[in-house]
């Protein structure tokens, strides 16, 4: 199997993608403002989540986007409010009351979508792209990317994501984990 290093060495000047769905802040809060968990109270109301802050009496609506997603998922969390400011930084969920914890990681979840594939069915030639069909943590679905080199990230040893044309994500956990057959299409390509 080659090695995927040269995918990792990105230039420091030249800005990362990231998917469509996940924006930075709008501003970033000029202060390092950690957020302490016992003083936080969240909540669904309806596809939205909110938090209250130290006894305050009002709501606000907040969205969390993980700082270091794949190391990390459930520390450093940024809580943006619903201009997309910074609130502060969430540093552990594990901290929060279980009710709380539950919000979180139904509004991560809901966020974070990304599916993992198992097993490569088939990547075809068509026209500029290739079609994927792939067999996932979610089933089987079928995804295009374009120049593949270009939309392969190795973002651990041994681990990679895939962009489609969409901006969507694909993980595949691991390397070693694949099938011989999906190991052999996924070289041929990248």
């Amino acid at each position: 199997m080659p090695h995927f290093h040269h995918h990792h060495h990105q230039r420091s000047d030249v800005p990362r993608q990231s998917a469509p769905s996940l924006p930075p802040p709008t501003r970033p809060s000029t202060e390092y403002i950690l957020l302490e968990p016992a003083a936080l109270e969240l909540r669904r109301e309806g596809e939205r989540l909110q938090i209250r802050q130290g006894g305050e009496r009002e709501w606000r609506e907040v969205t969390l986007v993980r700082l270091f997603p794949l190391t990390e998922p459930d520390r450093w969390l940024a809580v943006l409010d619903a201009e997309g400011n910074e609130v502060g930084i969430l540093r552990d969920l594990a901290k929060l009351s279980k009710d709380d914890r539950g919000a979180a990681r139904d509004e991560l979840d809901r966020r974070y979508l990304v599916p993992r594939i198992q097993r490569i069915l088939a990547c075809r030639a068509r026209f500029d792209l290739l079609e994927w069909t792939v067999e996932t943590d979610r089933g089987e679905t079928k995804f295009l990317t374009r120049h593949l080199r270009e939309q392969v990230k190795e973002v651990a040893p041994e681990r990679l994501s895939l962009i489609d044309v969409e901006g969507n994500r694909y993980d595949v956990p691991s390397l070693d984990a694949l099938d011989p057959e999906s190991r052999r299409l996924l070289e041929q390509r990248v």
